[in-house]
């Protein structure tokens, strides 16, 4: 590897480290571990392996494809792939996560250390940074992965290193491991960082050919190398958060939320100086996450209807500006929905891209709407409040009662598509 690509190989990789840890990642894990105590480690390896996990494998399998996000969907069709990849940018991007970002930036960022300043005022300005850092998009990865991604980590590094140096407490005996295992993987599946990813690789993949390598070959090594180096660094941070929410664990108030956790273990741990601390991290995040987000759909966007990309970025801004001022519960009530029916589809396209051309259309189509119909069925069941294929589906107090179907119609694609070639 020569000196330019281990360079980039390392600001790819800080880059990817940046983007997948937004603010929500940075509270799931304290919570993890304070709710599994002794058997933390067991936790948190449940949580990166859906989280990160299958965030690189998505990574790996655009980049196998050589045709960017699009490549995993394309055999669904280009109708079917256009509205998959348009309505999970659009829920991950300005209608939920890009609002609810800047919302926590004002209520962890700026009022611990600020107090309550004018949320409208905060809000805008942190568009306008946004908006500012995403017009330079062919600079997008350098700024993230060379400048805030390097200070996010520091910052988070003395914060794990401090956890770990004088724990808060004792940690407390946990021998439930079942439910452990599965508050981790559950943690990890609703980061949706898997999703996150379809969307990041558009970024990604344009700044990899921007800086020169043209061949898929060598997107794919970038990718690998760049891939593993933000999964070394989320290893670190996740697990020094998981351990220090441990260490917190004797202390059992069951009213507590995620976010009052991370705010009371960083006080306990630095004081006020944590506090600010925190609010840099979390500043940090939350600008490297947005920024991510928006500049792949408005490129993906910009890709597919002709306008240019700045147009995009404004009126994306707009949106989760005008958005993020209001109260956000309504839109995410709303937006959830779609994105619970939308990720179980893209997790079985995921898997599948990684075998390439192996597996057919017919396959393809069959496991999907399997896993398409019964995710739309317990969306329903669960916004009537009725437990009917609740009961009867595996897996579905974790969120994966979808496997099933899917399995069953994947066999019965096979079933078709070998009967076709009988014929």
């Amino acid at each position: 590897m020569n000196k330019n690509k281990t360079i980039d190989s390392i600001t790819i990789g800080f880059a990817l480290f940046a983007m997948f840890f937004g603010a929500g990642n940075l509270i799931f894990p304290p919570y993890l571990g304070w709710q599994s105590g002794s058997n933390w480690f067991t936790g948190f390896l449940c949580y990166i392996f859906i989280d990160i996990g299958m965030g690189f494998l998505a990574m790996i399998a655009i980049a196998k494809s050589g045709k960017g996000s699009e490549g995993i969907t394309e055999k669904l069709g280009p109708k079917i792939s256009f509205i998959l990849i348009s309505l999970t940018s659009l829920c991950i991007g300005p209608f939920i996560a890009v609002p609810r970002i800047a919302s926590i930036t004002y209520e962890i960022g700026i009022i611990p250390n600020l107090g309550e300043l004018n949320k409208s005022l905060c809000i805008t300005v942190f568009f306008i940074i946004v908006w500012l850092l995403c017009i330079f998009q062919s600079k997008v990865v350098d700024i993230v992965g060379k400048v805030l991604a390097p200070i996010m980590f520091v910052a988070l590094l003395i914060m794990v290193i401090k956890g770990i140096a004088t724990p808060l407490g004792d940690i407390r005996a946990n021998h439930d491991v079942a439910k452990v295992i599965q508050r981790g993987l559950l943690s990890g599946y609703q980061t949706m960082d898997m999703m996150a990813a379809v969307i990041f690789s558009i970024t990604i993949i344009s700044s990899i050919k921007q800086k020169g390598y043209s061949s898929q070959k060598q997107q794919l090594s970038l990718i690998i190398a760049g891939g593993c180096i933000a999964t070394a660094l989320l290893f670190v941070v996740y697990g020094g958060l998981t351990y220090i929410g441990a260490s917190e664990s004797m202390n059992l108030r069951k009213a507590m939320t995620q976010s009052e956790l991370l705010i009371m273990v960083t006080k306990a741990l630095m004081a006020n100086g944590g506090i600010i601390l925190l609010g840099i991290i979390v500043t940090i995040a939350c600008l490297t996450t947005a920024i991510g987000l928006l500049t792949s759909i408005s490129e993906f966007f910009a890709r597919k209807f002709h306008i240019r990309y700045e147009i995009f970025v404004t009126i994306f801004i707009l949106i989760s500006w005008l958005i993020a001022r209001f109260e956000t519960a309504t839109i995410i009530a709303i937006a959830s929905p779609v994105l619970n029916i939308i990720y179980p589809v893209l997790i079985i396209l995921i898997i599948f891209g990684m075998a390439g051309d192996k597996i057919s259309r017919c396959i393809y189509m069959f496991t999907c709407a399997g896993a398409f119909i019964s995710s739309v069925i317990l969306e329903i069941e669960t916004l009537l409040k009725v437990n009917i294929t609740h009961n009867i589906l595996p897996l579905s107090f974790m969120g994966f009662g979808w496997i099933i179907p899917a399995l069953t119609f994947g066999i019965l694609g096979i079933i078709i598509q070998s009967l076709k070639h009988r014929k």
